[in-house]
């Protein structure tokens, strides 16, 4: 899945705000930063570098470190909502799939983002301070697993599935995919390989 770069109008400073300060810029900058470097890999100092906000100033708008990749992750899971909502939305349950497999970061990745989600990467990686947070991932991967069998459950009811496709199973399958291509992208995949991987997971759609 794609994440968005967060635009928001300038707003009035309050105390403690730096001249110029923009909450979701400053969000947006602290996701990406857990984004390459994971929750215990990112320090306060890491983020009040790349934010540009001091310790005090990061608390008060964001809470402590914890809250903070909460908002991150929140913020990157809408954004990546509405770009796989559109995928879903094709003419028929086959092309939503293939569309949502094309969303594969791997194949999608912008200059300054991982290849693999957030919301994977993230709920792979950590200690066990941080199970609750990968819980919270988890749930929301889950939460996308059930949009794309939801979307086959349309597809079977118009006779675009045979009557005994098992589309809980499908979409576990196809999620699986869309994870697998992201991570081996990261590992050095080119995209020729990632489409033909594409083309033989679409190859196995149930006739």
């Amino acid at each position: 899945m794609k994440s968005e770069t967060y635009v928001q109008p300038e707003k009035r400073r309050g105390p403690g705000r730096p001249r110029g300060f923009d909450r979701e810029a400053a969000l947006h900058e602290a996701m990406l930063l857990f984004w390459k470097q994971g929750f215990d890999g990112t320090s306060y100092t890491d983020l009040t570098k790349a934010t540009g906000m001091s310790k005090p100033t990061l608390y008060a708008n964001f809470g402590d470190k914890v809250e903070l990749f909460r908002r991150a992750m929140v913020a990157y899971a809408e954004q990546a909502t509405k770009v796989y909502e559109e995928a879903l939305n094709q003419p028929t349950s086959r092309e939503s799939v293939e569309a949502c497999l094309r969303l594969a970061r791997g194949l999608n990745a912008q200059a300054d983002e991982p290849k693999v989600c957030f919301l994977v990467q993230g709920a792979l990686t950590g200690s066990a301070d941080t199970q609750e947070l990968r819980d919270e991932l988890a749930g929301l991967q889950r939460q996308a697993t059930k949009k794309l069998q939801k979307r086959l459950e349309q597809g079977k009811r118009k006779g675009e599935l045979p009557p005994n496709a098992n589309t809980a199973v499908m979409a576990e399958y196809f999620t699986s995919v869309v994870t697998g291509l992201s991570v081996q992208a990261a590992n050095g995949a080119a995209a020729r390989e990632l489409n033909q991987v594409i083309e033989m997971a679409m190859a196995s759609w149930p006739k």
